[in-house]
């Protein structure tokens, strides 16, 4: 029995039996002299049987609070083993993985790194969809990208996929022609279905019915289930007559989804190269 429990016995005792909290209704109930089971001390608690208080009132404080920092060490061990999880499953490369907003220059591209920052630091469930684009290489799209990454994982410790593009269409295009446990459904699934996906370099492959098809299941995928996309592309949504856009590349299906997921977070970073 608790503290608050035997109080509410004291201020009954002088009432009637219907009068009592309903546990205790119609029970015939007297204080007993116990000792604590833990420092040995006298006190005075209601006889109810098994249920009776084992201990005085400053160790059953103690008892109290070891039992809350149990549970908070456990659920802090939990957290700790899914955090190690997430980042096992985001694969990062190796490259990425210690670029930050921090340790970045935000002069470099003023502009960009404030979007990326802000839309990085504001990450929820229906953030949307960040398209960095530049014409050339070497303009810091994939840096960006990663410090977003890196934020979301690590600050907010949210589920995190970085994906070259390239790297996963040859992920799936294997599995035609090996045997073992991983298939086009499962590797896709991974994609799909993960709190924000960051594909790097989309359109880098020359165009295919296959390619456009694959890329039409990832964005309208992410499009239906509304989970933020950081894209990095070389092509650009729209291109002038004559001009290739990210359409000629993807299919003109994934482009359109891909446009409804950014809804306007359309970055241009288009300069020289930096590296």
């Amino acid at each position: 029995m608790n503290n608050d429990q035997e109080k509410a016995l004291d201020q009954n005792q002088s009432r009637r039996g219907g009068d009592l909290s309903p546990a205790f209704v119609g029970m015939k109930i007297q204080k007993v002299k116990k000792n604590c089971q833990e420092c040995g001390d006298e006190f005075e608690a209601y006889d109810i049987g098994p249920v009776s208080r084992r201990y005085c009132d400053k160790c059953s404080g103690s008892k109290i609070a070891e039992e809350e920092e149990k549970q908070r060490q456990a659920e802090a061990a939990m957290a700790e083993a899914r955090y190690r999880e997430i980042v096992a499953q985001a694969r990062i490369p190796k490259l990425w993985r210690e670029v930050t907003f921090e340790n970045s220059d935000p002069n470099l591209n003023k502009g960009a790194f404030k979007v990326a920052r802000r839309y990085a630091e504001n990450f929820r469930a229906d953030s949307g969809t960040l398209v960095f684009y530049s014409g050339g290489y070497g303009c810091g799209k994939t840096h960006l990208a990663a410090c977003v990454a890196n934020h979301v994982l690590h600050r907010l410790r949210r589920p995190v996929i970085f994906k070259k593009a390239r790297d996963l269409l040859l992920e799936i295009r294997r599995t035609f022609s090996e045997t073992g446990t991983q298939t086009e459904a499962g590797i896709l699934d991974q994609v799909l279905s993960v709190e924000l996906l960051v594909l790097d370099d989309v359109g880098l492959d020359n165009p295919s019915l296959w390619i456009e098809s694959t890329y039409w299941t990832v964005f309208d995928r992410r499009l239906e289930w509304q989970l933020p996309t950081v894209v990095t592309a070389n092509y650009p949504l729209e291109a002038e007559a004559g001009e290739v856009s990210l359409g000629d590349r993807i299919g003109y299906g994934a482009l359109s989804r891909l446009i409804q997921l950014c809804q306007g977070n359309f970055v241009d970073m288009s300069g020289p190269d930096l590296r």
